[in-house]
C-alpha cells in the first residue's frame, strides 16, 4: 500500500469499551461456569470470556482489513475472517466447509471489493483505530447457526483518515472464537 498506516490511539475508556466491559463482567459471573471454569481467575482465551475490545493483535488484524479494502485484495485480511477450521467445528450445517466457502469467504471477498469501489482515494487511507460495537451479546445456540453460545457484536468500526478527513467503515458482524474477534459479515 502506498500510504503508511498509522498506529491505533491508546485504548482509553470509550463507549465501545464500556459495553464490552459490562458484557465481560457478565461473562465472568453468569457464563463462566458453562465455559468450564471462569470468574476472575479464568484465562482470557477461555470460551466463556468476552474477548477484549482493544488489543495489539486485533488492531493489527484491523489494519490488515483496511489494507485489503484499500488495495482491493481480500487475501491481505485473511487473519480477520472467522477461521475455516473453527467454522467447521462450531457451525450447525450439513456441510460447514461448503457453507464457509460459499457464504462467509465469498461474501467477505465481495464486500471488500464493493467497499474498495465505493470509497474514493483509499490508496491514501491511514489507519486511526478500531471501535468494537457497543452491544456485545451472548447468542444462544440454535439450528443452522452456531452449535453453542457465541459472543457476537454488530456495528464495529474501522477508523481511518484520507487527506486529514476522518472516515470509518462499519463492520456488520463480528463473532468471537477462542478469545479473539473475527469478521463473520463485513457488509
Amino acid at each position: 500500500m502506498a500510504a503508511t498506516l498509522l498506529g491505533c490511539p491508546p485504548s482509553g475508556s470509550s463507549a465501545a469499551d464500556g459495553g464490552a466491559d459490562a458484557a465481560r463482567a457478565e461473562a465472568g459471573s453468569a457464563d463462566a461456569g458453562a465455559a468450564g471454569g471462569g470468574g476472575a481467575d479464568a484465562a482470557p482465551w477461555e470460551e466463556g470470556n468476552v474477548p477484549p475490545a482493544q488489543n495489539e493483535e486485533l488492531t493489527t488484524r484491523m489494519r490488515h482489513l483496511l489494507e485489503a479494502i484499500a488495495q482491493d485484495n481480500p487475501d491481505l485480511a485473511k487473519d480477520i475472517v472467522y477461521p475455516r477450521e473453527a467454522w467447521m467445528v462450531t457451525k450447525d450445517a450439513a456441510d460447514p466447509a461448503k457453507a464457509w466457502d460459499t457464504k462467509l469467504s465469498a461474501g467477505f471477498k465481495k464486500s471488500v471489493h464493493r467497499l474498495h469501489k465505493r470509497r474514493k482515494h483509499m490508496d491514501r487511507a491511514k489507519f486511526v483505530g478500531f471501535e468494537l460495537g457497543k452491544n456485545v451479546s451472548l447468542t444462544p445456540p440454535k439450528k443452522k447457526d452456531f452449535k453453542k453460545a457465541t459472543w457476537r457484536v454488530k456495528r464495529s468500526k474501522i477508523l481511518f483518515s484520507v487527506d486529514d478527513k476522518s472516515l470509518s467503515i462499519e463492520i456488520a458482524e463480528m463473532t468471537a472464537y477462542r478469545g479473539a474477534w473475527y469478521v463473520t459479515r463485513l457488509r
